[in-house]
């Protein structure tokens, strides 16, 4: 037992609930805090708007534990550093992930910031990833212990300094077996709420439309061009074609055909045969470290590091080196050609279960 005090990012699903639910039983001296990111209108049905129902969840946990609860206002903060980089980013003809760009800036940025300020010693959220510390104290980010679930992913830009700071206490639990059965013990109730798969910003997943709307004008209409240069349709917006889609291209082929590229600069949709996607290598920039930078930059200068490498989520770990570019950006080197990388997509380097760090993919080497 012990009085350290912990800011629990408490979001209204049972994730973060059971997370201070479990950090009150060990001792911890617990504070709840949800962010208001958003302002969507309210369901004229009820009244609420899905955020107002999330903060009501939330308050209602922490009021069943005896802990005390905060509504701290991010939206503009939220709106600088995540909605107008993923609308920039897809007008640029980049995959974005909104959630990495969220994590980086938002919930271990301005909310460890706003739990210092209140004299908190950690942050805990309900991530299913795993922190330990060795012998020498340095900091280790480690996969979930259920790969269905295992949120390590989005976690790359949790630095020696933050993952200090940092509690995952869901690291060694089942959601279905073991969270949700303790969250219907408590009686909280969002014990039996259910998941949230879409951009919080974007319930409806309409991202194109989204940007539309936001930028006050519909996406300009361009060419769909073949792998030959011959012009084979019209689209209605680049930013809504993404490096490997196969479906709703709006173009009639004789087989199955690809997006290989988008040209944001010129409005033109580039596609091409599956061959087309395959690449040897990636570049990536804004790399960041989360094993100790020392170490890993002296890896580099000894003439690369062996890694697994994942630049999708679900991705199963791809062998690669990875070396230092001509350009000073980050090269991966994979040992078996990878298809469909897309710039704007998160690389996530691994060894074993344990993060390295990651970067943001700037360009494909065929």
């Amino acid at each position: 037992m012990h009085n350290k005090r912990v800011l629990v990012a408490m979001s209204g699903g049972v994730d973060s609930s059971v997370t201070a639910y479990l950090l009150k039983s060990q001792g911890y001296e617990c504070v709840g805090a949800t962010m208001r990111l958003t302002c969507p209108a309210p369901d004229p049905v009820t009244g609420m708007s899905k955020v107002d129902r999330d903060i009501a969840d939330a308050k209602a946990v922490a009021e069943r534990l005896g802990i005390p609860h905060h509504v701290l206002d991010l939206q503009q903060t939220f709106d600088r550093n995540v909605i107008e980089r993923f609308v920039t980013a897809y007008q640029e003809g980049l995959t974005p992930n909104p959630c990495i760009i969220c994590n980086r800036h938002i919930k271990f940025g301005a909310l460890l910031d706003a739990a210092l300020d209140m004299g908190c010693d950690y942050i805990a959220t309900g991530h299913y990833a795993k922190t330990s510390q060795t012998s020498d104290g340095t900091w280790q980010l480690h996969r979930g212990e259920d790969p269905k679930k295992d949120q390590s992913y989005f976690l790359y830009s949790l630095t020696q300094e933050r993952l200090a700071r940092t509690i995952f206490p869901l690291a060694g639990l089942d959601k279905e077996r073991d969270v949700r059965r303790i969250a219907a013990e408590q009686g909280f109730i969002n014990a039996k709420k259910a998941e949230s798969e879409d951009i919080c910003f974007i319930p409806d997943g309409d991202y194109a439309g989204y940007i539309e709307r936001r930028c006050g004008h519909p996406a300009a209409p361009g060419d769909i061009v073949w792998r030959d240069g011959s012009v084979v349709g019209r689209h209605n917006g680049a930013l809504r074609y993404t490096i490997g889609q196969r479906k709703g291209l709006g173009v009639a082929m004789a087989h199955p055909v690809y997006v290989t590229g988008v040209d944001a600069a010129n409005n033109i949709v580039h596609l091409g045969e599956a061959e087309d996607l395959t690449a040897t290598a990636l570049t990536a920039n804004d790399w960041i470290w989360s094993a100790p930078a020392d170490r890993m930059e002296a890896g580099l200068d000894a003439g690369g590091i062996r890694v697994g490498a994942k630049y999708r989520y679900r991705q199963k770990d791809q062998a690669a080196t990875l070396t230092r570019g001509a350009d000073g950006q980050m090269l991966l080197t994979f040992d078996e050609p990878q298809r469909a990388i897309a710039p704007g997509q998160a690389v996530v380097v691994y060894r074993g279960d344990i993060v390295l760090g990651g970067g943001t993919v700037t360009a494909v080497i065929k």
